[in-house]
């Protein structure tokens, strides 16, 4: 439909050469709410209110302090914010901070994005999205719709929605009826021409983050012909992708290898926050903490604390291997540890001592002074040593994108972001990890994402 379609407004004209390494795909074989009704976020006026209701109203009916505060019951409602936010009217707004230990604006992270797409990614993101995927390149395309999406949510400019919903668009072309009944996308001819789940779930767990994000977001729906595209993309995520695997046996979704499971474990967590429905929770409960059909163990089983750093967590990559077996590799990692945050921010088991866990791992066992950092979570890199500092010679590297959500809610990750995640790194999708950085200032900034 929208084979060219990303020949976008002036403001976002797109391009790329990624450099693929050739990542491991070692792959083997809330309550609902009604998705076309926009929820009601307005507030009520109290005439006609029955002497019960005003028995039981607050003065916090209809406040929303947003992601880093609460409401506070008085004669007038207030604020009170987390450290590091203070009040301002009822919404919570960071505290101020002196000359260069402020994180860049959003709009800076906005003009390195934009130069970064215009350089590399505009024209390899296309040619990701307009091939059938028979190739694995849908795996690849997640990482730009995961950055476009985030600079979306940081800038609430609708052009980076345009352009991720063409880019979706154009995949949904070549998704065909099976004699099952569902769409699928072709795959290699080794595997009868079918394509992987590894490779879908890869896929979509950004897309179906997308359509959560739209459904929370009722006033977004509202414009153009967005409600319309939320239905669809909804529908397609329930039957085309869940269904179609689930139906296929529960292997394809408790996966042999931690991260991809993970995978699955974040699309059911985005289909139960927009849905209710108990077949997502399940499945995401399981693999979080639960037990999983055929597997020893689960995410949370996996993670002991680092034998140097009892601060930082470890984990394998097969399930319930002994401690110090089959340690996850910082790459694959990425998907695991940006699938925590989004359920530590939707309080959905993972906490916040979970997320500093995270980070202990991050800054002081992975990531070294001079920019450079392991490939392994527990700072080991084998032979090979670590990945190069920005600025030395990598034709790829770029492993650390999605940890980089980690900087959401810590200062300390976005200034290293900031001074030590450029260079080769950004040679690598570098548009995702600029725009993951661009959404966590928007974070640090503001509070919270603009959607």
């Amino acid at each position: 439909m929208l084979r060219n379609c990303l020949l976008l407004p002036a403001l976002l004209s797109l391009l790329v050469v990624a450099c693929d390494d050739g990542a491991a795909t070692d792959d083997a074989a809330a309550p609902p709410a009604d998705a076309a009704a926009p929820v009601d976020g307005g507030s009520t006026d109290d005439a006609g209110m029955t002497p019960e209701d005003a028995a039981t109203s607050s003065v916090c009916d209809g406040v929303d302090c947003g992601p880093v505060g609460r409401c506070v019951e008085g004669e007038a409602p207030s604020c009170a914010c987390d450290a590091g936010y203070h009040a301002d009217g009822l919404s919570c707004v960071l505290d101020g901070c002196p000359g260069p230990e402020c994180p860049r604006a959003v709009s800076e992270w906005e003009t390195l994005w934009q130069a970064e797409w215009d350089r590399r990614d505009r024209e390899y993101c296309t040619e990701l999205s307009t091939s059938t995927g028979a190739d694995q390149e849908h795996y690849f395309l997640s990482y730009c719709i995961d950055g476009l999406v985030s600079m979306w949510r940081a800038t609430a400019d609708d052009a980076y929605l345009d352009l991720v919903f063409g880019l979706i668009d154009n995949t949904l072309e070549d998704a065909v009826a099976g004699d099952d009944g569902f769409r699928h996308w072709p795959g290699p001819p080794e595997n009868g021409g079918e394509s992987y789940p590894l490779w879908e779930s890869y896929y979509w767990r950004h897309v179906v983050t997308l359509v959560r994000v739209l459904h929370d977001n009722p006033e977004v729906r509202a414009r153009s012909d967005y409600q319309a595209r939320y239905e669809a993309l909804l529908a397609f995520s329930e039957r085309d992708v869940w269904e179609k695997w689930h139906s296929r046996g529960l292997g394809n979704l408790y996966r042999s290898r931690t991260h991809m499971a993970s995978h699955w474990a974040r699309i059911g967590m985005e289909l139960y926050r927009i849905t209710g429905e108990a077949q997502y929770l399940e499945v995401f409960e399981n693999i979080s903490h639960g037990e999983m059909p055929g597997r020893p163990s689960n995410l949370r089983m996996q993670l002991y604390p680092n034998p140097s750093t009892p601060s930082a967590y470890t984990w394998a990559s097969h399930w319930g291997v002994p401690e110090g077996d089959e340690v996850q590799d910082t790459s694959h990692a990425g998907a695991i540890v940006s699938f925590w945050e989004e359920a530590v921010e939707a309080g959905m088991y993972w906490t916040v001592d979970d997320r500093a866990a995270l980070t202990s791992t991050l800054m002081d066992v992975m990531w070294f002074e001079d920019g450079s950092y392991a490939r392994f979570v527990d700072g080991t890199s084998g032979s090979d040593g670590p990945y190069p500092a920005p600025d030395g010679r990598c034709g790829a590297c770029g492993r650390l994108h999605e940890w980089l959500v980690l900087g959401r809610h810590d200062r300390a990750v976005q200034a290293k972001i900031e001074t030590g995640y450029g260079g080769g790194n950004h040679r690598y999708f570098g548009t995702q990890a600029i725009g993951i950085s661009a959404l966590n200032a928007r974070w640090l900034l503001a509070g919270g994402p603009a959607y």
